[in-house]
């Protein structure tokens, strides 16, 4: 009787999970200070009465949330594959991503809505507390910003690059709260707070929308940037038992992992030579291109392509 085999291992010999022990680190410490510094925002938002903080603020609850989403994803990309899930779960890495850049998005549009608002009907802030607030934040959202910026170097993850791009918003909405307390007080030009507001937006907004690019890009099974398929077609017909490639499929199932599937028409050798010239195919695509996850199927010209006009002219 056959043997069954149940365990991950036996599904593939490259692995589909990703270990991330480094973002793991950095998004944990970033979650606990976001979450602390988000309640100081909004009390200090809601008694300065300052739309730039309550903004900032705002952003900050969101940065809990994307957070916690990313959490969620590095969790379950670190799990092996199971029978239903051969991919394992690599690609909540790229949905949690795409949610935290419509976030971004959505923030970035409430912002600039509340900040015309604001133009239309302004009001008076409270100049010292803003000051107190912001500089606070802007200690904050510097470490921040600079222990994810670190961590990225380390291990390529879209949703530590979704997160870093939040709090280069709030560091952006730090200094514009800064700067708008120091005009307010020489001035007393209350509209700078709402229109200052309205630019972070706008600078928020592309952060959100280059996310959302990246992660729907994944989704839609886009050949990675950097790889040029005709390029590798045409590298790969320079074996010279190779008569042809086709249904050519290169995507990537998550950042840092691709996948590459191909008909590789071989000439009527012995099945071993055939297979081997695979391998070899194979070996290229990981020394050349660092495509380690390839699946290329044979086929022989005279046994797959007998009635095929296209093949006809190689015979």
């Amino acid at each position: 009787m056959r043997k069954t085999y149940s365990q991950p291992h036996y599904y593939h010999h490259v692995e589909h999970l990703k270990e991330q022990q480094g973002s793991k680190k950095t998004l944990w410490a970033s979650l606990l200070i976001t979450l602390f510094f988000t309640v100081v925002e909004v009390v200090g938002g809601i008694l300065s009465n300052s739309l730039a903080l309550l903004s900032d603020s705002a952003h900050m609850l969101s940065d809990v949330l994307a957070l916690g989403l990313s959490m969620i994803a590095i969790y379950f990309a670190a799990k092996a594959p199971t029978a239903r899930y051969t991919f394992g779960y690599l690609r909540l890495e790229i949905l949690a991503a795409l949610l935290n850049g419509l976030a971004l998005v959505v923030i970035a549009l409430g912002i600039c809505y509340e900040g015309i608002m604001r133009i239309v009907h302004p009001q008076q802030v409270d100049v010292k507390l803003m000051l107190t607030i912001s500089l606070i934040g802007l200690v904050v959202n510097i470490i921040l910003t600079l222990i994810l910026a670190r961590s990225l170097k380390g291990e390529d993850n879209i949703n530590v690059q979704s997160a870093l791009w939040h709090f280069i918003g709030d560091l952006l909405n730090s200094v514009g709260v800064i700067v708008a307390v120091v005009v307010i007080y020489f001035t007393h030009w209350v509209l700078i707070d709402p229109i200052l507001s309205i630019l972070i937006s706008l600078i928020i907004f592309r952060g959100g929308y280059k996310i959302v690019k990246n992660a729907w890009d994944i989704l839609m099974e886009k050949v990675p940037d950097g790889l040029d398929t005709d390029e590798i077609i045409a590298r790969m017909k320079e074996h010279p038992n190779v008569l042809d490639v086709h249904e050519f499929h290169l995507s990537a199932i998550t950042t840092g992992h691709y996948n590459l599937s191909a008909h590789v028409v071989v000439d009527n050798r012995s099945d071993a030579e055939n297979y081997q010239v695979i391998n070899e195919l194979a070996a290229m695509l990981k020394e050349t291109y660092k495509l380690d996850h390839t699946t290329l199927q044979v086929e022989h010209l005279q046994a797959n392509h007998l009635d095929d006009p296209y093949f006809a002219q190689i015979k």
